[in-house]
């Protein structure tokens, strides 16, 4: 029985053999970075939200099934993740509960995003353009959540750390929190949510720093592995 030399079932070093998960994990995580609103319509649709998570999960299924004993961290912080973000649907009003689904989601998007990042610098042999490129796209997604957790625990911690005009008095929410995540990766300025804390300045300041520098060491990546193979195939 032949194997497809462009997605092996059994290439170890790969963080994904089948574009499959690829498309399953960037279906989940535009639902995830972008649905986060429907979270506001009550408990009901908050488990909804959560739930999304799934398709994450099963894509570190997946991912660890190459290599179970190298991928073994991805599948204790999936459970970590679960862990939290079940607690957080039985007990929404809980400040403990809101700290650990942050931080189960936040971790495991760390997680991902590493592996990540690590195919980008040393392809699969068998990876295709289409492969880079969703890889990519995935990598920007996470970078923007976990920037979006970090501040969002920053305001649980400290609040008053950041400021929203919607938001009357208390502490900023997380879903202003990853909007104003992607405003700065995207480096747009909006200016709503402000951070005021000097750390939280410096978060976002590195994260507009982060975005800009990803995007730009992506492109010159893929041209790179791009054009290496052409080389070789000519």
């Amino acid at each position: 029985m032949t194997t497809s030399a462009a997605e092996p079932s059994d290439d170890t070093n790969a963080p994904v053999a089948r574009l499959s998960s690829l498309w399953l994990l960037l279906g989940s995580l535009a639902l995830l970075q972008f649905g986060y609103p429907v979270t506001e319509a009550g408990q009901g649709w908050t488990i909804v939200y959560l739930l999304v998570y799934g398709g994450v999960i099963g894509y570190v299924v997946l991912t660890a099934r190459a290599d179970a004993k190298r991928y073994w961290p991805l599948l204790a912080l999936a459970a970590a993740a679960i862990v939290g973000g079940t607690w957080f649907a039985i007990q929404q009003d809980s400040g403990a509960a809101q700290v650990a689904m942050l931080a189960g989601v936040g971790m495991l998007q760390l997680a991902l995003l590493i592996v990540l990042a690590a195919a980008l610098i040393k392809p699969p042999t068998y990876a295709q353009v289409s492969h880079l490129l969703l890889i990519a796209v995935c990598a920007y997604l996470l970078l923007g959540g976990v920037f979006g957790v970090a501040a969002s625990l920053m305001e649980l911690q400290s609040p008053g750390s950041f400021t929203d005009p919607t938001v009357a008095s208390g502490t900023v929410p997380w879903q202003s929190l990853f909007y104003a995540s992607y405003v700065t990766l995207a480096t747009l300025g909006f200016g709503d949510v402000v951070p005021t804390a000097l750390w939280a300045r410096s978060l976002l300041s590195l994260e507009a720093v982060v975005g800009t520098l990803f995007v730009a060491v992506v492109i010159a990546r893929l041209v790179g592995v791009i054009g290496a193979r052409h080389s070789r195939e000519g």
